[in-house]
């Protein structure tokens, strides 16, 4: 009959057990709904990232990449954008990359200035003597007769071309009136002559400054297509100017209107003080490039955390709401853990009362689920000596160990193992638990490759540590994966200078060497190793074409040399007919069996090492040979 003491313990325990389970239902159901927050928000937080960074793409095709220096990652560049602050701007993306782009082509020379269009006989185009006609004399006999004929300007301009003294009429030769000539001169008069030579003089005025300013524009580069056109306008009235002027000098008796200049010139220099505002300020800037450049900088991330305002806007709300979320999802997982963790305090009162088996079918549950081992457990099985059951989750019991794999049974029993090591068969033992050996044979036979790592680790926690737990611990392993991570722990833990390694080898007779870590370093260095433990007696040579082959297969695929290897391997065998036993179970590669064994006869493994070392003499890497012979 069991004590009332224990009742009541098992009854608290009971109870505490149900209400973990109840709190790992609500734990989980609150740890998944932080779990969905948490990835609504990293999703949210991640297109901000792709938005902004789709934005900084577009800069990268500009003159402004060069401001992009430092925040080069999605990351750096949201935690650049989100500690910034925001500010108005009026400027632009097109406006700031044309002024980096300036700067930056610009060779040191600052820009020449342009000079402002004077067209200093400009008031002559308004002149009204070009309106004028310019006619004969009537105080001549002849005067009427040329006014009628409209030929005054003919006549004047004939008279350069006559010998007065001749009394004879150029044209029909006869002879003409008595002072002809006189009466013919009559005709035009002082009057005449000095408007003629009024147009002269404002010919050759007019002429001058209008070549000059056409030189001056055809010397100059304009910087922008408004004031290449309107030049190329003002050049055009010029020249008509000029022409007109030439006109009525060989037609005084016609009237012509010069085309002003004045509203062309006036537009023309009002754009000049524009450009030449910003040729100014350009060169101001130049004379300080790189302050300039900076300010610029300044000025684009200005812009660029506006362009990215509204973006923000919409996303940092929706990021602070499922922070705020996840955190009262902590506080309430934090707070269920609380629960639970005093729940385990009665649980472990309530063993404590029981027995200690109680608490050895707790650790090894434990350490099950630790494992990923589901579906079953260690249940108490009562009687007069309480005993361990294995139970299936759907509480079926009949044939449970045989239900299990080669695997589960083997960490089962390494689970029972390790609380038999630290606890005690016997209640009535006095033995004290630091003079106990502890001997762990190849832990991890049977177990898949997952294991090794939770296998070393329980060997350490529960075995190595602390190192004054046990008397002398010996673990075999024949995997080299195991025997790292077991290093590596111990040399973690800072009791590698208590551990010493050595290498059991088998051949007529067990043997066993010292060894250290980097000895052997993978499976590739310990099948050289196995080769030199055979020449040495302490391997059986047997296994020593085996190990040849691997070595071949491994170090010709990784240097992608099997056609060599081929090559080689025929050419031996055709060159040395000793090779040939060697040969075949080697071009078997790894679909050896045993009729490749019974061809070798009794093996010297000397002599497979001297053809062993003229495949890689034959493929040029003797010298891989050689090194691995002396390190392995």
């Amino acid at each position: 009959m069991r004590r009332a003491g224990n009742i009541e313990a098992e009854q608290a325990l009971l109870a505490a057990e149900e209400k973990i389970k109840e709190l790992d239902v609500i734990e989980k159901e609150e740890m998944q709904s932080g779990s969905d927050a948490k990835r609504a928000q990293v999703a949210l937080e991640d297109a901000l990232k792709e938005g902004v960074w789709a934005l900084r793409k577009q800069v990268e095709s500009t003159p402004l990449r060069y401001c992009l220096q430092g925040p080069n990652t999605k990351d750096r560049l949201i935690e650049k954008i989100l500690a910034m602050e925001f500010l108005e701007t009026n400027d632009k993306l097109e406006e700031l990359s044309s002024e980096a782009d300036d700067l930056l082509k610009a060779n040191d020379q600052p820009r020449p200035s342009i000079r402002r269009l004077v067209l200093d006989a400009q008031r002559i185009e308004g002149a009204t003597l070009f309106q004028e006609q310019i006619t004969a004399s009537d105080e001549s006999y002849l005067s009427a007769l040329i006014l009628a004929l409209g030929n005054s300007d003919w006549v004047k301009h004939s008279l350069n071309f006559i010998n007065e003294s001749t009394e004879q009429c150029p044209l029909c030769q006869q002879k003409l009136p008595e002072d002809f000539y006189r009466h013919l001169r009559k005709v035009f008069d002082t009057t005449y002559e000095e408007r003629i030579r009024v147009l002269e003089s404002l010919r050759g005025q007019y002429t001058h400054s209008a070549v000059g300013l056409i030189s001056q524009i055809d010397s100059s580069t304009y910087p922008n297509a408004k004031l290449t056109q309107l030049t190329s306008e003002l050049k055009a009235v010029l020249i008509e100017n000029i022409r007109l002027i030439e006109d009525k000098l060989r037609t005084p008796s016609i009237a012509v209107t010069l085309v002003s200049s004045t509203d062309l010139i006036v537009q023309i220099n009002e754009l000049i003080s524009v450009e030449q505002v910003g040729i100014d300020t350009f060169n101001a800037k130049l004379r300080d490039k790189s302050r300039h450049l900076e300010l610029i900088t300044n000025r684009f991330w200005v812009w660029f955390r506006s362009a990215c305002d509204e973006l923000l806007k919409e996303s940092q709300q929706e990021i602070t709401n499922y922070k705020v979320a996840r955190e009262v999802k902590r506080d309430a997982v934090l707070g269920i853990r609380r629960q639970k963790e005093q729940q385990r305090q009665v649980m472990a009162q309530s063993r404590m009362q029981i027995t200690n088996i109680d608490q050895a079918i707790g650790n090894i549950n434990s350490w099950l689920t630790v494992l990923g081992l589901q579906g079953f457990q260690l249940t108490r099985e009562d009687g007069e000596v309480p005993q361990y059951r294995l139970q299936r989750s759907d509480e079926s019991q009949d044939k449970v160990f045989k239900s299990l794999s080669e695997g589960e049974k083997t960490l089962i029993s390494f689970l029972y193992f390790l609380e038999v090591c630290n606890g005690e068969l016997d209640a009535e033992s006095t033995k004290q638990k630091s003079d106990r050996i502890v001997v762990i044979d190849d832990p991890i036979s049977s177990l898949s490759h997952n294991y090794v790592y939770d296998v070393a680790s329980l060997i350490r926690q529960n075995v190595l540590l602390p190192a004054t737990r046990f008397k002398q611990v010996i673990v075999l392993t024949h995997n080299l994966f195991f025997f790292h991570e077991l290093v590596k722990l111990t040399e973690d833990d800072n009791v590698a200078g208590e551990t010493t390694l050595f290498k059991v080898s088998k051949a007529a007779h067990s043997g066993i060497q010292s060894l250290r870590k980097e000895d052997i370093r993978n499976d590739y260095h310990a099948f050289w190793h196995t080769i030199k433990d055979a020449l040495g007696g302490r391997a059986s040579s047997v296994v020593v074409p085996n190990m040849m082959r691997n070595i071949l297969e491994y170090y010709f695929s990784f240097i992608h040399r099997k056609d060599r290897l081929r090559k080689a391997l025929d050419d031996l065998s055709t060159q040395h007919p000793e090779f040939r036993a060697l040969y075949r179970y080697i071009n078997r590669e790894s679909h050896s069996d045993a009729v490749n064994l019974t061809e070798f006869g009794e093996i010297n493994a000397h002599q497979f090492v001297e053809q062993f070392r003229r495949v890689f003499v034959e493929t040029g890497n003797e010298e891989h040979f050689e090194r691995m012979m002396t390190i392995a």
